[in-house]
């Protein structure tokens, strides 16, 4: 793969995340608030559930590009290994993390965490609130994992029919992995959906690099978003709303701005080097909630509350400042134990050498 793609890769990897975070900011788009209601509504639409929520679609599409040109060949018993490694270890010891510090909230704060009050003790509501088997993760941010790996199983199993009739492929997946028909297999299926639409572009030859150009991106983006808008409040085809198109089509447009804009910056700010900071999106994304527990306990006490003003500085820095210490994190894990690094982060790293002295 070209050096400048995988550069454009990981820049997008850091966005994205950064994105997806802001859905999960404490205390979340669906409690009032001041980006959810009154003057700064427009922060948490925008911030929370639009780039958040399109940031989704856009990492499933690179995902199953990458899965098409790097595991088409991999035997599908060793790549259902290697995700369970890289994908589902680290969630699960994330999720069995995240449910002990929220136990251990109520006998050190006398407050009940609120994502553990609705789980009963019986076998199969521990087991969904650890590993997300049946329904919802207690860390909702985590149930994600659980779709995308067992996505990406079903795209490799299909890859030989994406390779002989990929646009067959992909209007079976846009039918069938549609609104809930797919519980409790797949619980988001736009992440099927874009999977699949990322690895049918790379078998038609398209790359990251050239759907970035803003010759493409823009014009492609701008319709793209504009119809779904239209398409969303008008009495069209029941159809197109069965299949959530206007909805699809949205999250298609808006990834293509995001394609556009990531390529410039990345073209006008090489400096920056963000894409180093792409292999620390995984780690900042399993480790970003119970950060924001934190940073949450500390705000309120020393700021004010989720109606105040200053709550917008919370909501928008956020997910910077838990990406942001994701970093020292990942660094001080290159030098950690195998074993330790599969189980934070599904990878392992070692520190580069020391350069010999002249």
């Amino acid at each position: 793969m070209p050096s400048e793609e995988s550069r454009l890769i990981e820049t997008l990897r850091v966005f994205c995340v950064i994105a997806m975070m802001w859905v999960h900011v404490n205390p979340g788009l669906s409690a009032p608030s001041a980006v959810t209601s009154g003057d700064y509504a427009l922060f948490g639409a925008v911030f929370g559930n639009t780039l958040g929520r399109v940031s989704v679609a856009l990492l499933s599409f690179v995902s199953g590009y990458l899965i098409w040109h790097r595991s088409r060949t991999v035997p599908l018993p060793r790549f259902a290994a290697s995700r369970f490694r890289s994908v589902v270890v680290p969630m699960l010891v994330w999720s069995a993390l995240f449910i002990l510090f929220a136990v251990m909230k109520e006998p050190l704060t006398g407050v009940m965490a609120q994502k553990i009050e609705g789980i009963d003790l019986d076998a199969e509501s521990l087991a969904n609130a650890w590993a997300g088997i049946t329904g919802p993760t207690a860390n909702l941010s985590l149930f994600f994992l659980r779709d995308l790996f067992v996505c990406s199983l079903i795209l490799r199993a299909a890859l030989p029919l994406v390779a002989r009739a990929p646009f067959a492929v992909a209007a079976v997946v846009l039918v069938v992995a549609h609104g809930r028909t797919l519980e409790p297999l797949i619980f988001r299926g736009p992440i099927l959906q874009f999977l699949v639409f990322g690895a049918v572009a790379a078998r038609l030859g398209y790359t990251m690099n050239g759907l970035a150009r803003p010759l493409v991106a823009l014009p492609l983006g701008y319709l793209l978003s504009v119809a779904s808008l239209a398409a969303a409040g008008q009495p069209v085809s029941p159809l197109l709303h069965a299949l959530s198109l206007p909805a699809l089509a949205l999250r298609a447009g808006v990834s293509f701005l995001l394609l556009a804009f990531t390529r410039a910056l990345m073209a006008g700010t090489r400096w920056l080097a963000l894409h180093r900071l792409g292999r620390h999106a995984y780690l900042a994304y399993l480790m970003h909630v119970p950060l924001f527990g934190i940073f949450w306990v500390f705000w309120r006490s020393l700021v004010g509350g989720p109606s105040d003003s200053s709550y917008v500085i919370f909501f928008l820095a956020g997910p910077v400042v838990a990406f942001a210490a994701a970093v020292p994190v990942g660094l001080l894990l290159d030098r950690a134990p195998r074993a330790v690094q599969i189980a934070l982060r599904g990878r392992i790293v070692w520190p580069a050498p020391p350069k010999p002295a002249d």
